[in-house]
């Protein structure tokens, strides 16, 4: 409800001037920031990975949210929609008595390692890995082998993101 006294109007006009100038200057935050773009995905595999070569990308068939459309079910790439800081998390489950040397790849460039190996135990075997990596716009994010061949069980290994 307004109200129609004078004085009111003058203090909400005035307040409105002196929020929009704090606003400008930086003294003050928006309320609700309209341009944030909401960003996060969440893929696994549909069936068994065997036998998936070094530098090989893993494509995850599956996509059970894909947030900003982000992530490209037939390349297996998250390709960043905005830029900013993202954290990724993947998880992987070799076959039984087998082994996956998974790595987030950012452009090509392997950033962080997941080593999935127990020569011993001959069993299946879970890792998971979460990393924070900063991203421009149109940077190309995925999960590649870095080592040997990797073999990897069906909806049990997954990838992730969402943007901070």
């Amino acid at each position: 409800m307004v109200s129609t006294k004078p004085g009111l109007k003058i203090f909400r006009d005035e307040f409105k001037s002196v929020t929009a100038a704090c606003l400008d200057l930086g003294f003050a935050k928006k309320a609700c920031n309209s341009e944030r773009k909401i960003v996060g995905f969440d893929v696994r595999l549909k069936n068994h990975v065997n036998n998936l070569a070094t530098n090989g990308r893993v494509v995850f068939e599956t996509v059970d949210l894909n947030k900003g459309n982000g992530y490209n079910v037939s390349t297996g790439v998250f390709t960043a929609p905005a830029a900013g800081l993202y954290v990724f998390d993947w998880t992987t489950l070799t076959q039984l008595g087998k082994y996956a040397h998974t790595s987030l790849v950012v452009n090509g460039k392997f950033k962080s390692w997941n080593h999935c190996h127990d020569g011993v135990s001959k069993t299946y075997l879970p890792c998971s890995k979460m990393t924070v990596e900063s991203l421009k716009q149109g940077d190309r994010v995925w999960i590649g082998v870095f080592s040997g061949v990797a073999n990897m069980y069906q909806q049990y290994t997954s990838f992730s993101g969402f943007k901070l």
